[in-house]
């Protein structure tokens, strides 16, 4: 104890402050360094942004309350590596025209990888599409409609120009929001059920994958991915 008293009381007191500012400029330099090791390589997660050719990912923070991204944080065309706290993130997919532009949600909580989803085609795009393709479609169609007036309600390609998928309108509908009685003229019989139906191009032919049907169960199907099922089941039910 007593060379420690010495020591501040033998130095001068302009060393002695010289000596406390230093040790503090040190302390805090290291307090800093620490935090930023944590913060950079502990707290931040990394992600890795993997757009597919053509496309373009985006990902930040959301604009409050709004929909759509107010503070960009990375947007690239090539895969990625960056660094993000743990939180929630808008990330946006765009490719070129043709597409739409896709915003969805995701939570970083680890590493994660982000690619592009099937983007889908602007509605002029798909309109285009459908129309080089819609005798090749029909053909492929018509032996598998069910007799009775059916027609094609909706249709989509779906996967880029792999898949195909149309609901069935029958003739006469009966909707279920709509009395009987209002239909005009009246029909003598009431059809509710809107079917499906699946076509995949194989070869440069459309081929019936799965025939017409109320509804497709994802277990039934297991050569048809599971996002072409589940965006062809909703056909109809939004007109």
């Amino acid at each position: 104890m007593q060379p420690f008293i010495d020591y501040f009381t033998n130095t001068p007191k302009s060393k002695l402050i010289a000596r406390a500012l230093i040790l503090l400029i040190v302390t805090v330099v290291v307090v800093l360094a620490i935090s930023f090791f944590w913060n950079y390589f502990v707290t931040q997660k990394i992600v890795t942004l993997s757009p597919s050719a053509g496309t373009t990912i985006t990902i930040g923070r959301q604009n409050g309350d709004d929909p759509y991204i107010g503070h960009p944080i990375a947007t690239t065309t090539s895969q990625k590596k960056i660094r993000l706290q743990p939180g929630a993130y808008l990330v946006k997919f765009s490719g070129s025209e043709d597409y739409q532009e896709e915003l969805t949600g995701v939570v970083v909580d680890k590493t994660i990888e982000i690619k592009t989803p099937d983007l889908k085609y602007t509605t002029n795009k798909q309109s285009q599409l459908l129309k080089s393709n819609k005798s090749a479609i029909t053909k492929a169609l018509s032996p598998i409609i069910p007799s009775g007036g059916y027609q094609i309600n909706k249709e989509e390609l779906l996967g880029g120009l792999d898949w195909y998928a149309a609901s069935l309108k029958p003739n006469p509908w009966c909707d279920w929001g709509v009395p009987v009685k209002q239909l005009v003229p009246m029909p003598t019989s009431c059809n509710y059920d809107m079917l499906r139906v699946i076509l995949k191009k194989e070869n440069g032919q459309w081929k019936v994958v799965a025939k017409p049907a109320i509804i497709f169960a994802i277990a039934d199907y297991p050569d048809i991915p599971q996002d072409i099922i589940r965006a062809t089941n909703k056909l109809g039910f939004t007109d």
